[in-house]
């Protein structure tokens, strides 16, 4: 953590440089010990202001506080700055969490395309494939084959139990054979 305090105005005392130091320390334990603070403290008349400025691998934020009295106003500065950078974190860790749960997603599929691709095979110029499906029901197939690269669906229907292709006709009606 690296701190650079900067007075306007004003002389930054040794026990003003504690203060803050010791307000700053709990953003280590939010973000890590990688920070950089440049805190400018500013005294205009009755006015006492501190702007703080982070500036981590991933944030750069800035808080900024004026209030009559400096120790308030540092307090201020910190408290907008703590909001902003959990709020930031959260946005990060969430983030992550979708990338992680696209890979899962991905992962899975690809598990499922790397089957798919065990089953093909290739005899004399005729490509086959073997299907390993559950039983489902018309309606079910009609919403896989809209979800589907084939321009058919073949299943087991759950209530006869037979094979059945449910397909596309050109105009974009569907068809359905039943076998026995």
């Amino acid at each position: 953590m690296h701190v650079e305090i900067t007075g306007r105005h004003v002389v930054i005392t040794s026990a003003l440089r504690t203060y803050v130091l010791k307000r700053l320390r709990k953003f280590s334990r939010i973000l890590g010990d990688d920070i950089s603070f440049h805190v400018i403290v500013d005294v205009e008349k009755e006015r006492h202001s501190v702007e703080i400025l982070m500036k981590t691998k991933i944030l750069n934020i800035a808080g900024k506080g004026e209030t009559g009295d400096m120790y308030s106003s540092i307090v201020l500065a910190i408290e907008k700055l703590e909001r902003q950078a959990l709020k930031q974190k959260s946005k990060i860790i969430e983030g992550k969490r979708q990338q992680a749960k696209a890979k899962s997603v991905a992962k899975k599929s690809g598990a499922a395309e790397a089957r798919r691709s065990q089953a093909m095979r290739s005899r004399d110029g005729i490509h086959e494939e073997e299907a390993h499906k559950k039983p489902m029901a018309i309606e079910e197939a009609v919403m896989e084959l809209g979800q589907a690269d084939y321009p058919f669906v073949v299943f087991r229907n759950i209530e006869s139990g037979n094979v059945n292709v449910l397909y596309r006709h050109k105009d974009g009606t569907l068809g359905l054979i039943h076998t026995e």
